[in-house]
């Protein structure tokens, strides 16, 4: 009886828009699918996973590669999905288990079918009129970190990122990216989702980031010192 081959699976999480994708060891995508969960309702990703399996005709046991996405994004749902990846590992220790940054799936996923730019920035919107960026070098074909973060409170701080780099956001951000400088959008690539696949296909073989090491660009709670209370 021939043995089935195991498949390579993913999860990203790192807004309300979740992202989960199926992958073969010849970069054939098996399945993919990006859903909105209200108020990061996480409740539904187990039973999406395995819905995503069953159409393959294979189970949780079968997967031999999880990659899940380590941000820049939201503090609840790249920890829900870096327990859930690691919970799913659990006990298979033939598993290959990583993190990658989601910065390089959104790059990915953007200049889809297009020539991938030497240089790219993931914008975020940082809320309270701040933009939060994160620098990407391309290198064999795949996107990796280039050591720049920054977060940008003028129009004139990003003007000067630009020159550097080519620029990419999601289509959520784009609002809030124009109000903080509308001559600057319309030289930023927009792309409505983080495709999960794209973190499979991305330094396929690198399995050095642990999916706990999570990417926050700052802190996420900004919480003034209390006085001590005198008796």
């Amino acid at each position: 009886m021939q043995t089935m081959k195991k498949i390579r699976a993913a999860l990203d999480f790192s807004w309300n828009e979740a992202s989960l994708a199926l992958a073969d060891e010849n970069n054939q995508v098996l399945a993919s699918e990006t859903f909105l969960l209200s108020g990061h309702d996480a409740s539904s990703l187990p039973e999406r996973l395995e819905r995503a399996l069953r159409s393959q005709n294979r189970t949780f046991s079968e997967v031999g590669e999880w990659t899940v996405g380590t941000g820049p994004g939201g503090f609840t749902g790249l920890r829900v999905a870096s327990a859930l990846v690691i919970g799913l590992a659990f006990g298979a220790p033939e598993t290959r288990v990583r993190g990658m940054s989601s910065a390089a799936g959104l790059a990915r996923s953007a200049f889809a079918g297009k020539p991938y730019p030497e240089k790219v920035l993931a914008l975020f919107d940082g809320r309270r009129s701040e933009l939060l960026a994160y620098g990407l070098r391309l290198e064999n074909g795949s996107y990796l970190h280039d050591g720049y973060t920054a977060v940008f409170h003028s129009p004139e701080e990003l003007a000067q990122a630009l020159a550097d780099y080519s620029c990419t956001a999601l289509e959520k951000d784009r609002a809030a990216i124009a109000k903080f400088d509308p001559e600057a959008e319309k030289r930023i690539l927009f792309t409505p989702s983080i495709r999960a696949e794209e973190l499979i296909f991305n330094d396929p073989e690198n399995f050095s980031a642990s999916p706990t090491d999570l990417i926050y660009l700052r802190a996420a709670v900004f919480v003034a010192p209390r006085i001590p209370r005198k008796i």
